[in-house]
């Protein structure tokens, strides 16, 4: 009796199987919107530090739904940083993390900051707090008195985790334990 809906049962399965494989084609397909190609992670950075000032999408990354919109508003942030423009930095911050930041100690931190080789690794949605994880690694040089105590050195190779969050329908960079824990070594 088992054995009269084994062949119906594998049928359902199957058919069930191959649709979730075509909707996640669809999902997760390459975009056509990414600028660049997908970047090859490396260990070093080839040329001056540091590096490119083009955010970058690793493989992994550049299958993520968001990526574009992850892409964009981390440049942003990072060309806000390298510009010293505190205004086009608030712009993509999270309002709670704008309103808390002032702006001469913000210039203060990054007078001296240049930042590149900057590579998004990977990106991870928390569907149920509206907010994406971002594991981005870069090359920081600074003065030594600007760098971090922890490690005070002109050239700083970084891993962090972002969190951005939807706000007014654009992706912001917000203010989350997750960041406070970066990786980081000397050049």
């Amino acid at each position: 009796m088992a054995s009269r809906w084994l062949v119906p049962a594998v049928v359902v399965i199957t058919g069930a199987a191959v649709a979730a494989g075509m909707v996640g084609r669809a999902v997760y397909s390459r975009p056509a919107e990414a600028q660049g190609a997908p970047a090859v992670p490396s260990s070093s950075v080839a040329g001056p530090v540091p590096g490119t000032s083009e955010v970058r999408l690793s493989p992994d990354s550049f299958t993520h739904p968001d990526r574009t919109s992850v892409q964009q508003v981390l440049q942003s942030y990072f060309d806000s940083i390298n510009t010293l423009d505190f205004a086009a930095w608030r712009s993509v911050v999270s309002a709670r993390r704008g309103t808390s930041t002032v702006e001469s100690a913000w210039v203060a931190a990054y007078e001296t900051t240049r930042d590149g080789s900057v590579v998004v690794q990977r990106v991870e949605s928390d569907v149920v707090g509206r907010r994406l994880r971002v594991l981005i690694s870069f090359v920081s040089t600074q003065d030594v008195s600007k760098a971090p105590p922890a490690l005070p050195e002109p050239c700083i190779r970084w891993r962090v985790v972002y969190v951005l969050v939807w706000e007014g329908g654009e992706l912001k960079v917000d203010e989350a334990p997750e960041n406070r824990n970066p990786q980081m070594e000397k050049c």
